[in-house]
């Protein structure tokens, strides 16, 4: 992933990581990790206040989850703009990778380099199958798993 991402900057496409995990957590390593600026990081997040002169973490959530069909509007609400290119990996993906102008799945199947987790991916597999996306097997198609 890593050198598709240095190959999709180095033909001037901006990137920017999605997760329905906490971006505030996913901003702390992902310059140094994966050279993604932390403003290129979308996720489901808490609102925040200006109170006090400080920026304070309320207990309300930001806009929902960043999960199925809160991915493309987290996306719209940070960038203005659907994908034109989005890499998933499970279901919860699903709508991101439809609203996007091409779609590229990973299957996690590799169960000896990294972890089999396919579970959460069924629906995806199959909308990929019907919809044409790419889909990319870590096990036949990565030649190095970090």
């Amino acid at each position: 992933m890593l050198e598709l991402f240095d190959f999709l900057k180095g033909h001037d496409f901006r990137v920017f990581v999605c997760s329905g995990g906490g971006r505030d957590f996913m901003r702390v390593f992902a310059e140094q990790t994966w050279g993604i600026p932390k403003e290129h990081v979308i996720g489901s997040a808490s609102e925040y206040e200006y109170t006090g002169g400080a920026i304070v973490r309320t207990d309300r959530m930001l806009g929902g989850l960043a999960l199925g069909a809160g991915k493309p509007a987290h996306i719209y609400a940070q960038t203005g703009r659907l994908p034109v290119f989005a890499g998933g990996n499970a279901d919860v993906d699903i709508e991101m990778l439809t609203c996007a102008g091409f779609a590229l799945l990973v299957n996690h199947d590799d169960a000896d380099r990294e972890y089999a987790y396919t579970d959460a991916a069924e629906k995806s597999l199959a909308q990929a199958k019907e919809l044409g996306w790419t889909v990319v097997s870590m096990k036949d198609d990565w030649t190095t798993v970090f």
